[in-house]
């Protein structure tokens, strides 16, 4: 979902060696996203495409029936996708970043089969707030929102071809976590590479809302949220409450 870390965990990926494009092709840093969105423009656009496709956009994310990917709409956009991932032929180990990737799987895990699925979590409360600055102002919107993209992409994915990360154990174990991924995706990074990534990466004011999961359970976002996030937090191996102690994420 939009505004849950996917920013920072791409970056900190990048710092341990992923290829994400070239710099020129990705969106460039904003006042909402100061630190760079990490996020490949010409992918994130075909995505749209590919959603206006059939009527919707990131924010209005359409209906979408079983085997929707093989919908002759798509052919065209299924040649260009083959020769923008081209591109990334000769620099593995790569990946790319897009929320919207959540709407869309289907359609890439056709041409990649093998893919990994890096899965960012964050508290519901917490992005409502983020839209909410960012001129989205309904709760309800958010919370819709936020449940269209993690059962969607939930629905989409194979057992074993995907690991969740939740954002704030990224301020409380940031190395540990970042270790978690990388082992997930088989990316060998030694711990002075993870170390130097989170110190380099990690800034105290990105975490600009703090919500305990207890907030959400006492507020009036709907039951599937509640449930589906809790479910989720099980498998980011993210519990109630945060480590007493902060690691270190410098060198000394």
């Amino acid at each position: 979902m939009h505004r849950s870390g996917t920013s920072t965990v791409a970056q900190l990926l990048y710092r341990c060696g992923l290829y994400l494009g070239k710099m020129k092709d990705l969106r460039a840093a904003r006042s909402d996203n100061p630190e760079g969105y990490w996020e490949h423009r010409r992918l994130a656009r075909l995505n749209e495409r590919i959603l206006e496709s059939f009527g919707g956009g990131w924010d209005f994310p359409p209906p979408l029936e079983e085997g929707w990917q093989e919908d002759e709409r798509l052919s065209i956009l299924k040649m260009k996708a083959k020769r923008m991932l081209s591109h990334f032929e000769g620099h593995e180990p790569w990946g790319w970043k897009d929320p919207r990737n959540s709407l869309t799987l289907p359609f890439w895990t056709s041409l990649l089969p093998e893919t990994k699925v890096v899965v960012c979590l964050r508290n519901p409360l917490e992005v409502a707030r983020s839209l909410h600055e960012r001129g989205y102002s309904s709760p309800a919107f958010s919370f819709n929102l936020w449940i269209t993209y993690n059962q969607r992409l939930l629905d989409a994915l194979q057992e074993g071809c995907y690991i969740v990360t939740h954002y704030q154990a990224y301020f409380h174990r940031p190395q540990k976590e970042l270790r978690r991924v990388l082992d997930f995706l088989e990316l060998p990074a030694s711990d002075q590479l993870i170390a130097n990534a989170c110190y380099t990466t990690l800034k105290r004011d990105l975490r600009s809302h703090h919500t305990r999961t207890q907030q959400l359970l006492k507020s009036d976002a709907p039951p599937q949220l509640k449930d589906l996030y809790l479910g989720l937090c099980r498998e980011a191996n993210w519990g109630y409450k945060a480590p007493a102690v902060s690691e270190h994420t410098g060198d000394g």
